[in-house]
């Protein structure tokens, strides 16, 4: 079944002891089909200006997080636990080939919503970029 859900998204990023956090809160359509779940919302509602860009997230029964996002912004990334995945990313200013490393993966999510943590790192020709971690919780609108 898929429903109408409220998402709460936090995002930090690290690099040489610097982070920024990023949250937001978005509308967006929630669903589970034979163990695995999906979220999908509008992620251009955190740019300054109206930009597109529609996410769309899968966690699998083995806890693998795939990620894409399609619009001014093309993705793929693959987050593994203990793996690094080769993924595409795609701005403006130009396209690029990072590598992410997931550290960790863990979700509490049901039909009715949930949560979903994720800590991994990028990097670019085995050049650390950032650590990250995302917290994202999903609820149903009464």
């Amino acid at each position: 079944m898929i429903k109408d859900v409220l998402i709460d998204i936090k995002g930090t990023q690290g690099i040489d002891g610097s982070t920024d956090t990023i949250e937001f809160t978005s509308e967006g359509r929630f669903g589970m089909n034979d163990g695995e779940f999906f979220i999908s919302y509008d992620e251009g509602q955190m740019f300054e200006e109206s930009v597109n860009v529609k996410t769309r997230i899968l966690i699998k029964k083995d806890k693998t997080v795939a990620l894409e996002r399609k619009g001014a912004i093309n993705s793929k990334m693959l987050i593994e636990e203990g793996k690094r995945n080769s993924c595409f990313y795609n701005t403006p200013i130009g396209d690029l080939v990072i590598s992410i490393f997931g550290e960790k993966i863990e979700y509490d999510l049901t039909e009715n919503g949930g949560n979903l943590n994720l800590q991994y790192t990028i990097d670019s020709d085995m050049k650390m970029i950032s650590r990250n971690q995302v917290n994202i919780s999903v609820r149903e609108v009464n």
